[in-house]
């Protein structure tokens, strides 16, 4: 994909008066000066055998110059295609899911309905789905946190990664600094123009040597954005410190959400997802073709010409 642009567009609005300016010339008319010679025969030689060619085509010279300075003009405007590069993994999104599993997470989230577990399984597996293209990773956590998954783009192997995520695996409790922290800790080398962690939760913090805000400022330092989302309970009570939620996705320039049941967990997840989309899909190039210098130098030539030919064919004095 190319694209032409200028380095330098405002002096394009010179190009105007340039053609004004030959416009004026050519209304004009040639100058007639008065010469001052002693023998008029030379002059009178000068009349017969084709000098009537020269006058015919004296507009040679003035066209040339024109069209020289319009290519100054547009040469010091500096017009250089870019040339867009391929989109390559490398250069999409890596996302590393940070799901707390403590045993709250067992709660149904409705009446009849599924547990907060099972419901952000399944949100997280239909989330997963639209990252065609995309690598992702898993981090569980309760009293420690564990590494389901490192980034891949293997989403079918993230599926069963997701399915398996459940309370046991290690002790109980709520480590929501240590889960961030490994998981941004998967993003430290990734080479992607957009790193982020979803961290969802429905507790706060209880154990773990690593504060869910020392966790947040290792982020920010790394260029990491933090989406956090709160589980609350169906009736407004919940033991989710949502201030601290708050606080470390402002710390890391992203958005805090959140969700009740399944359905607005989901919807979190799809907005997370198109802010992501947004902030990649802008493609700038990387590189530039200046051609510049070329048209000044076809300029150089234009004018090398008009004076050659003023010196010799085209000239006023035989």
């Amino acid at each position: 994909m190319i694209d032409l642009a200028f380095a330098a567009p405002v002096l394009l609005l010179a190009l105007p008066a340039v053609g004004a300016l030959a416009l004026w010339r050519a209304l004009r008319g040639p100058r007639r000066p008065a010469l001052a010679v002693a023998d008029l025969e030379p002059w009178r030689g000068a009349g017969s055998g084709g000098r009537s060619v020269r006058l015919r085509l004296l507009w040679i010279g003035p066209a040339l110059r024109v069209l020289a300075a319009l290519l100054i003009v547009i040469a010091l405007a500096r017009p250089r295609p870019g040339l867009a590069t391929v989109t390559i993994p490398e250069e999409g999104i890596d996302i590393v899911a940070a799901l707390d599993v403590s045993t709250s997470m067992e709660n149904i989230t409705e009446r009849f309905g599924p547990t907060r577990l099972e419901a952000a399984q399944t949100v997280l597996e239909e989330f997963f789905a639209t990252l065609d293209g995309d690598r992702v990773g898993m981090v569980i956590f309760q009293s420690r946190a564990l590494v389901l998954s490192p980034l891949t783009d293997d989403l079918d192997a993230m599926t069963s990664r997701v399915r398996v995520a459940g309370p046991g695996l290690i002790d109980d409790g709520t480590a929501v600094g240590l889960g961030l922290a490994e998981a941004v800790g998967l993003l430290r080398e990734s080479p992607a123009r957009s790193r982020v962690v979803v961290l969802l939760t429905d507790g706060q913090n209880n154990t773990g040597e690593v504060t869910p805000i020392e966790a947040a400022q290792m982020a920010a330092a790394l260029d990491v954005r933090v989406y956090t989302v709160a589980f609350l309970a169906l009736d407004g009570t919940s033991a989710v410190d949502e201030a601290t939620l708050r606080r470390i996705a402002e710390l890391t320039d992203a958005s805090y959400y959140d969700a009740r049941t399944q359905e607005e967990l989901a919807a979190a997840y799809e907005s997370i997802g198109r802010l992501e989309r947004s902030r990649v899909g802008e493609r700038r190039f990387e590189s530039f073709r200046e051609f510049g210098p070329w048209l000044a130098g076809a300029a150089a030539l234009l004018l090398a010409a008009d004076a050659l030919l003023a010196a010799s064919w085209l000239r006023r004095q035989p």
